[in-house]
């Protein structure tokens, strides 16, 4: 993984371009970060790090001639109005949209636009306050989101209008809207500190900005769009996750500047990586999307909500599910083995639950299991269920099968031994998780017992299937 850490060296000025081994740095600043890459990828380099004092010039000239253009748009709203409108966004104020725009021949604006974008060949006698190198000048929220207003005089020293930086890193920032998802007001754009997957997935973000550029489709609409886009960045990318991953979602207009930052930790992002691309955790991811359908969001729109804004609901919802389909027939679901498996995937890689509570909550899962297989009723299973949806109601039916248990010759241990039901009970522990879990291991032994209790109807798991079609790849690809 390429380091953060700032650089170091007073470097050098080669035409307008900050020399010190390449133009641009990777700092710590995630923003910057972004743009960085974004800028490699219209420069055509291998990374920020790599690129070329003529690549970086390409690239900045590619990003200049496309805001000079605007000069000859009328509006955001007119054909080819595309990178006016992001200037709204990203560079408010700036030489792009100036409050007296409409007053300005068109000349005039490209003079100005193109002034804007002509970086200082000169250095200042001060460091990058990102990667150290010597600044060009100082800059404000015109040019770096999110950052403070050059008036704001009481945030910088008396006389400067802002952020000291050199023209690496405020090329970066000028870049960052190529990395970014661009829709509905805002940008939105995925972070990582693994560089690898920071690079994979800005370089196609690029690739749909540009596309965006020229009026096609912005991409991501519909319910939770920017958290769908998200999941198809982790879905393509096919080497294991060395970090998390953040969804920034921002604004730098005057009207609304705003900043949502949603995480993926790396246990959780890995495991959804994996689970959408593995073909053995595929079918199960496929019936966990099912659990999240309703008649207003999509199964998978729902899905990507929750991993970035409340991963504990992931398997609320898939047991929830389970448990309607159950209580419905009294018989196992058809999604019981792939969903419960994932489940108990998610339990140990994501929450990290011990292998030996798992280990203890699966043993008394099989002893469970066998009271409910020892007949063919179908109210066996659904008492169970209704019993586990509640603390004190599932404590009354393990105490009642515990003394049946025990009245049977032959039993060498308890139904429930004190630390299994420590693990249930404990209100001070994961209690809730633990009951969950039984409730997923006492399936899954069911399923593995191959018990199927009379006069049980068949499972028609294709018609709830057919109630979400959505799926994660809706065409635009990865």
């Amino acid at each position: 993984m390429t380091g953060t850490g700032p650089a170091t060296g007073t470097g050098i000025i080669t035409g307008t371009t900050v020399m010190a081994g390449s133009p641009v740095a990777l700092t710590a600043h995630p923003l910057q970060r972004i743009g960085a890459f974004a800028l490699a990828t219209l420069a055509g380099a291998a990374g920020p790090e790599a690129m070329t004092t003529g690549q970086f010039d390409e690239a900045t000239g590619e990003m200049r001639d496309a805001v000079v253009a605007t000069a000859d748009v009328e509006d955001a709203k007119s054909g080819g109005g595309f990178w006016l409108g992001v200037s709204y966004l990203m560079w408010p104020n700036s030489a792009m949209n100036p409050t007296a725009r409409k007053k300005l021949t068109k000349q005039e604006l490209r003079d100005r636009i193109e002034k804007w974008r002509t970086y200082p060949t000169s250095q200042l006698d001060v460091p990058c306050a990102l990667c150290g190198r010597m600044a060009c000048g100082f800059y404000g929220k015109v040019d770096i989101p999110l950052g403070a207003s050059a008036e704001h005089r009481n945030t910088t020293v008396p006389g400067h209008q802002g952020m000291a930086l050199c023209a690496g890193c405020l090329a970066s920032f000028h870049a960052l809207p190529y990395g970014c998802q661009i829709g509905g007001g805002k940008a939105a754009a995925l972070h990582s500190w693994d560089d690898d997957f920071l690079a994979r997935t800005v370089a196609v973000q690029v690739i749909r900005t540009r596309q965006q550029a020229i009026g096609g489709s912005p991409g991501g609409s519909g319910p939770y769009g920017r958290e769908i886009t998200a999941f198809r960045r982790l879905r393509g990318y096919e080497e294991g996750l060395r970090a998390g991953v953040e969804l920034y979602v921002f604004s730098n207009s005057n009207r609304e500047q705003t900043l949502d930052v949603h995480e993926l930790e790396q246990p959780l992002a890995e495991w959804l990586r994996r689970t959408m691309r593995d073909q053995q955790s595929r079918e199960g991811f496929r019936y966990l999307r099912r659990a999240h359908w309703s008649e207003k969001v999509p199964g998978s729109a729902l899905l990507a909500r929750n991993a970035f804004r409340d991963p504990g609901r992931i398997v609320q919802r898939a047991i929830s599910f389970l448990g309607n389909l159950t209580s419905e027939s009294g018989a196992l679901p058809t999604e019981t083995q792939p969903l419960t498996g994932l489940c108990l995937s998610f339990a140990t890689e994501v929450l990290q639950v011990k292998q030996g509570d798992v280990e203890r909550i699966d043993e008394l899962a099989g002893r469970v299991a066998g009271l409910i297989a020892a007949g063919p009723e179908p109210g066996r299973l659904k008492k169970y269920e209704q019993a586990q949806r509640d603390s004190r109601q599932l404590q009354a039916y393990l105490k009642r099968e515990a003394v049946e248990w025990a009245l049977h010759s032959g039993q060498e241990q308890p139904l429930v031994t004190s630390e299994q039901w420590r693990l249930l009970f404990d209100p001070d522990g994961q209690g809730w998780f633990c009951r969950d879990l039984l409730f997923v291991s006492v399936l899954q032994s069911l399923a593995a017992l191959k018990w199927r209790p009379e006069g049980a109807a068949a499972d028609d798991v294709a018609a709830r299937e057919a109630l979400d079609d959505t799926i994660l790849d809706d065409g635009e690809g990865q």
